[in-house]
């Protein structure tokens, strides 16, 4: 990907874009929790088999070559490629983590405009915090399915919005080009599950001799609402989850999140293929 955004500014030119017209405002806090184990069992005691889900299929975006060390390069560089068809359609491009002086222009703030949304918003997962920030693009229904089938540089399927996040916001020297699709993930998810009394959303993720489960919610700022009051509204929020987990005998898992074991996973499945 060129250093030009869509727009034909340099990242030089993107950068002098100063942050004080746009000052950071207090980002929601996504709190998560990863089950170890018995994920079947963790189901049935959590009442999702009594219940539909939504299915839908995940592949995550790498370069068609390996980089030196093995590694995903865009994973090990904080850029996450995401495509989901199922009950929606989209295409997410997500620093994680990422850093406050990375966001600059028209990223410091999120927004929504006709072809993109812009979310920032804070990771929690047991003591690891870090921020996120995503740019996520709809698609018409079975668009993605069938650019990944012809197996074409998904590239392409960027929304001009996402190149040019990718060029300010990204590190110099990350090439994000000639990638290839990797997955299916077979997900299903149950939205508003009611754990003792706290409302999660529950998504199960099987893929390569993987089977991983993920319990969610947002705690969203109000208006004025003081960042250090949010911030105790997510550790009782967090809190109160965990410890509804803990009621159910439920094991959490520790160590890489669910998105780092799945395309650590399906980078070394395609090596080991020499794909």
């Amino acid at each position: 990907m060129g250093e030009a955004d869509y727009q034909g500014r340099s990242r030089t030119a993107e950068r002098s874009v100063t942050t004080t017209e746009r000052p950071p405002v207090s980002t929601p806090i996504h709190i998560k929790v990863n089950l170890d184990r018995d994920v079947a069992g963790a189901l049935s005691r959590l009442g999702c088999t009594r219940a539909t889900a939504t299915g839908r299929d995940i592949w995550f975006a790498e370069p068609r070559s390996a980089g030196v060390t093995g590694a995903p390069t865009l994973l090990s560089s904080g850029i996450v490629i995401r495509l989901r068809s199922g009950a929606a359609h989209d295409l997410t491009v997500e620093l994680r983590p990422c850093q406050r002086p990375q966001l600059v222009g028209r990223w410091v703030a999120p927004f929504t405009d006709s072809a993109v949304q812009y979310r920032i918003e804070s990771d929690w997962c047991g003591g690891r915090r870090m921020l996120s920030a995503s740019v996520i693009g709809r698609r018409p229904s079975g668009s993605l399915r069938d650019a990944v089938a012809r197996g074409v540089d998904i590239t392409a399927a960027l929304d001009p919005a996402q190149r040019q996040f990718l060029v300010s916001c990204t590190p110099p020297g990350v090439a994000v080009e000639r990638l290839r699709a990797l997955g299916p993930v077979a997900s299903a998810q149950w939205t508003g599950v009611l754990v003792a009394d706290v409302y999660a959303d529950v998504e199960r993720w099987t893929v390569a001799g993987l089977d991983l489960l993920e319990l969610s919610l947002r705690v969203t700022p109000t208006d004025g609402e003081p960042p250090a009051d949010l911030h105790m509204r997510a550790f009782d929020a967090q809190r109160g989850l965990e410890n509804a987990l803990r009621a159910l005998d439920l094991t959490f898992a520790s160590g890489k999140t669910k998105t780092e074991q799945v395309i650590t996973a399906l980078a070394a499945a395609r090596s080991e293929f020499g794909e």
